[in-house]
């Protein structure tokens, strides 16, 4: 019987992947979304969930300046606060409070989170965008194994579409990503904040999400962190300020994460059909019609 990573593998991912809980996860940290939920946070952690393409280094760098205070980057690199990628002696040596980032769902979360408290900011964007922004990173970077470099996927944008958005994909299904995390939104107070809105008027976010940390600024600073963390300021920065530590086999040296940072790309991409059926996977998992 076909799991759903090894449908993901067969449908043209070219990296081993793992089922953990139902969800297929990259092999090489399947042992570690195993065992998270027993793993010991700080009360003071911050966590910053985003489903894969949905504004993680930004709002990531946004969230570091908040805490300083200031439109300062940090010399460290996003990848060394991943959640589900770091062992906890890696995350222990980052000094408090320490902000993280996951693409995990809720109940994949180490228990911990929910025990002390921990600030939580959730960031989503339209699927559609989310969908095209993965494909065209998937297939163009190359995993270095050994002596070969192989691309991350090697289907079409068809087949990529068809594995999205049956969630046979890394992290899983997005409207079940979605879904949990608006429920989880109506139990418990964390920070929601939409990418367009970002986009539309990044300092009334920034000042929003500084609220709810308790951590308010002076109206300049907000326009500050804004400009600081623009798509071309923040991707000269991650090629050109940051300690690269953590960047990985596949990224051959660059920033590996950024295409274009714009909205409405969706619609170069979906044929009628494609868009049509998307709305309907949309409405069925999260019972309410696409709202975009």
């Amino acid at each position: 019987m076909s799991t759903p990573a090894k449908i993901a593998m067969a449908g043209g991912f070219t990296f081993d992947m793992t089922d953990v809980d139902g969800v297929p996860e990259m092999t090489l940290i399947a042992d570690t979304v195993r065992t998270l939920k027993s793993r010991r946070l700080r009360n003071d952690d911050i966590l910053l969930c985003t489903y894969p393409k949905s504004g993680t280094h930004w709002t990531w760098e946004i969230l570091n300046m908040i805490v300083a205070g200031k439109a300062e980057y940090t010399k460290h690199w996003q990848n060394s606060a991943w959640l589900e990628y770091r062992t906890e002696e890696e995350l222990e040596e980052l000094t408090s409070p320490r902000i993280f980032h996951t693409h995990l769902l809720p109940r994949q979360l180490p228990e911990s989170v929910w025990k002390l408290g921990c600030k939580i900011v959730y960031v989503w964007r339209n699927p559609k965008d989310c969908v095209v922004s993965s494909f065209c990173q998937e297939s163009s970077q190359m995993w270095k194994d050994g002596s070969k470099d192989k691309y991350n996927f090697i289907g079409s944008w068809d087949d990529f579409l068809s594995l999205y958005q049956d969630g046979y994909i890394v992290f899983g299904s997005i409207f079940d990503y979605m879904h949990d995390w608006n429920k989880t939104a109506e139990k418990l107070t964390i920070c929601q904040v939409q990418y367009e809105d970002m986009k539309k008027n990044c300092a009334n976010e920034i000042r929003r999400m500084a609220e709810y940390l308790n951590r308010p600024l002076p109206e300049k600073t907000y326009v500050e962190i804004a400009e600081a963390c623009s798509f071309s300021n923040l991707k000269h920065a991650n090629e050109n300020i940051k300690d690269q530590t953590y960047h990985f086999k596949w990224q051959q040296g660059s920033s590996g994460y950024f295409r274009k940072g714009k909205s409405g790309d969706w619609k170069n991409w979906f044929t009628v059909a494609q868009n049509e059926k998307f709305d309907k996977i949309y409405e069925a998992k999260l019972k309410k019609p696409f709202p975009y």
